[in-house]
């Protein structure tokens, strides 16, 4: 389940709560609209649909959508079972089993991954896993079991992607000198004593370490930073 906030174009607000199929399917229609959209580290999301009008400074329609239980930080521990879980279609945890497979209660099943019924129960109390309807099958062949699936929510996934991917940008380094860039000496101006030229360019990077770039302002690199996010948010739901 998620609370959403409507910010329409007027800036008047509405508030309401959406469920996972609900905010999957706004999610998709955004996409196929190109929309911006840009995952948070909790497991929400914000859409912004640009409204033109018309105008040359289009009016925004936003959507937030915030898990009614935030996702705290993922450890590296229970980000490998979310991947093994992702990994697995057919993931899922056995309810019911017979002599001897009783043992197999409650642990989770996700192709050679398997997880320990307490780990289970704290991924699903976390809001990071869901659990389908029950359905019949067997042990060993003969014996009857009563499993369920699982799949990881909408939520750790949106978390999983959002806190992958920290971005980050340098701060211009300001007045240098010419050869410390590349041009030519006696360039730039009097600062001083000395002849500099001011350097407003920012690095940029991720916590993914797939992806840098330079931009020649700092401005410029923060967006940079965020087409980064909103793409990498864009294959999370597609």
């Amino acid at each position: 389940m998620f609370h959403e906030i409507v910010t329409h174009a007027d800036g008047s607000t509405g508030h309401g709560t959406a469920t996972e199929a609900y905010a999957l399917s706004l999610l998709r229609k955004a996409v196929r609209r190109d929309c911006r959209m840009e995952a948070t580290r909790t497991g929400g999301i914000v859409i912004t649909r640009d409204l033109w009008r018309g105008r040359v400074v289009p009016d925004h329609h936003i959507v937030a959508l915030e898990p009614a239980k935030p996702v705290n930080r993922l450890t590296p521990a229970v980000r490998r079972d979310l991947e093994a879980v992702l990994a697995a279609p057919d993931a899922y945890v056995v309810n019911q089993a017979e002599q001897p497979f009783r043992a197999r209660v409650g642990r989770l099943w996700a192709r050679f991954v398997s997880l320990a019924p307490g780990t289970v129960a704290r991924l699903v109390e976390g809001g990071l896993l869901v659990l389908g309807e029950p359905y019949a099958a067997t042990s060993n062949g003969f014996l009857s079991e009563q499993r369920r699936p699982v799949r990881v929510s909408l939520a750790a996934r949106l978390a999983m992607g959002a806190q992958a991917h920290r971005t980050r940008t340098t701060e211009p380094n300001g007045y240098v000198h010419a050869a410390d860039i590349g041009l030519p000496p006696g360039s730039g101006r009097n600062v001083g004593q000395k002849v500099l030229v001011y350097d407003a360019s920012s690095a940029v990077g991720c916590s993914c370490r797939s992806w840098s770039k330079m931009a020649e302002h700092r401005d410029v690199a923060r967006l940079y930073v965020r087409e980064h996010r909103e793409q990498m948010t864009r294959e999370l739901v597609v």
